[in-house]
């Protein structure tokens, strides 16, 4: 079929215009109706990112300093001596599953890996866990050493993704808020 005279025919027939607006509405219609459900198709593969990992260290123990003899009450915030504060977004995709849904878990381990923590994935799809880890200093890193934090999503224990940040390890403080 040759398109080329049907196109310069000139004014086009109603018919012709009604024809190409209900198709141009159509095509659109389905755009906007099924949409939604292409944002939700999930790779075959499970994946784990990583974003905003940081790594403070507070190398000191310090007490507030209060009078003897004068009972206070004191609130900290910050990192505690002697510890590092590990903090991560990750953005975890994983297969939808018919049936039964797995156990994924997220693992995150800094330096050689002897030190982990693990965090459970609610949900299959996409999923943003954020892990927040507070663990004692084994006196390995310093500030201003380059660290390397492993992220690994797991499921049932083995290992199925894995990525690496480095990042520098910050100097953190602790404080207190006191009243007698």
């Amino acid at each position: 079929m040759n398109l080329l005279p049907w196109l310069l025919d000139w004014p086009p027939r109603p018919a012709a215009v009604g024809a190409f607006l209900l198709l141009t509405a159509f095509s659109v219609g389905t755009l906007v109706l099924f949409a939604p459900v292409t944002d939700q198709i999930t790779p075959d593969e499970a994946t784990v990112e990583a974003s905003n990992v940081s790594v403070h260290l507070n190398d000191e123990i310090t007490m507030p300093d209060i009078e003897n003899g004068t009972v206070t009450t004191c609130m900290a915030s910050g990192t505690p001596g002697d510890h590092l504060t590990v903090r991560a977004d990750v953005l975890v995709e994983t297969p939808m599953e018919d049936g039964e849904s797995s156990a994924y878990d997220v693992e995150l381990a800094i330096g050689t890996g002897s030190m982990t923590t693990t965090e459970p994935v609610q949900q299959t799809g996409r999923e943003r866990v954020d892990v927040f880890w507070v663990v004692r200093d084994d006196e390995s890193l310093s500030v201003g050493d380059t660290a390397d934090v492993h992220v690994r999503l797991r499921e049932s224990g083995t290992a199925i993704a894995t990525t690496t940040r480095r990042v520098t390890v910050e100097n953190s403080r602790r404080s207190y808020d006191c009243e007698s």
